[in-house]
This record gives C-alpha cells, sequence and structure tokens, in this order.
C-alpha cells in the first residue's frame, strides 16, 4: 500500500520527506499505538495461528464491496466567511501563501496518513482522498471536508482526521484560507 501527499495549490511542491511516499508496505506499518486486535474469521484481517502451534500469523485480504469502495463526501461544509474590511485598522490580513501551506501540509501530516493506513490497513484499497481544510485567521482549522471511500468512514477515518486536524498549526495571516489537498491510497 502506498500512501502520497501532492499539493495541488500550485507553485513549487516543499520537498517531501524521505518516506512520504511509501507509508506502508506491511500492515500497520506508521500507525503508532497499541497494537490492534487480531480478528477472527468475519469480512478478513488477520487470523491468529493458535500459541504454541508453531504456525505463522496469515493475513487475510478484507473483501471490498463497490459500496464499500464508492467515495463520498462527508464532515462540514467548507467555504470562506463573508469579507470584512476594516479601513480603520492599520493591519493587513491575507489568506496564506503556497509555500506556508506546503511548509505545514508536508511537515504536519503524519496523523492524517496513520489515520488513512490505520483504516486501509488489511485491504487491497485503492483511492484518491480529497481534504478540505478552512483555516481561520489565527492559523487553526476550524472545518474540515473529506472525500473518501465508505470503507474508510465506517472505519473511524472521519473522527481520526478531525482530530489530527486539531493539532495542526498554520501560520497566523489574519484572514481565512481554504485549504484542499489530496491523499492518494494504492
Amino acid at each position: 500500500m502506498y500512501l502520497t501527499l501532492r499539493p495541488p495549490w500550485g507553485g513549487r511542491a516543499a520537498p517531501a520527506p524521505q518516506d512520504a511516499s511509501i507509508v506502508a508496505g506491511a500492515p500497520d506499518a506508521g500507525v503508532a499505538g497499541k497494537p490492534r486486535p487480531k480478528r477472527r474469521g468475519g469480512r478478513g484481517g488477520t487470523v491468529a495461528a493458535p500459541p504454541g502451534s508453531g504456525e505463522t500469523e496469515e493475513t487475510e485480504p478484507v473483501v471490498l464491496t463497490d459500496a464499500d469502495r464508492r467515495s463520498e463526501w462527508r464532515g462540514d461544509e467548507v467555504a470562506l466567511p463573508p469579507t470584512k474590511i476594516d479601513m480603520t485598522s492599520g493591519a493587513e490580513a491575507r489568506p496564506l501563501d503556497d509555500g506556508e501551506i506546503n511548509a505545514v501540509v508536508s511537515g504536519q501530516t503524519d496523523g492524517v496518513r496513520a489515520c488513512v493506513v490505520q483504516g486501509a490497513t488489511g485491504t487491497d484499497l485503492r483511492a484518491s482522498i480529497t481534504i478540505k481544510l478552512l483555516v481561520d485567521g489565527t492559523g487553526r482549522v476550524t472545518r474540515s471536508r473529506l472525500q473518501a471511500p465508505r470503507y474508510l468512514f465506517d472505519h473511524g477515518l472521519l473522527a481520526c482526521v478531525q482530530r489530527a486536524f486539531g493539532r495542526m498549526k498554520f501560520p497566523a495571516t489574519g484572514a481565512p484560507t481554504l485549504v484542499t489537498f489530496p491523499v492518494n491510497l494504492g
């Protein structure tokens, strides 16, 4: 499984971390935290051999239906608020520029990658996930919306990614900015 981030907002892309193009080659690679419990039977996953049997673990891929693979949008409505112009204040508010967006996306998206990998582990899922964010003038992500396969949403993608966005910090520019970027899983 491969996971890549591609900046669509133009300009030169910030150099990606050396391991950004390959996030997972094996189940649970790149996912921090406690190990996932082993499942027996069901829709697939890891099947544990009985203790002391000398057998190695065998991984059954999860069989995905067309409905599981179908992309859908979930999350908050993401749109810029109405623009207010303050002629009395000397402060200039501006949206984030490409370099500022690239720096944050390339340096602070490990949590997002971990969420995607966790949701897709044990599957042959290949997809392009679209992420839309509203960053307020203080640099906080206030709203987010994702387009992804239903299977990932059913396995906690939205809540996990929204927690990761809550930890992201963009530069404060005084004006809100819409940020859209794809995450390729495949």
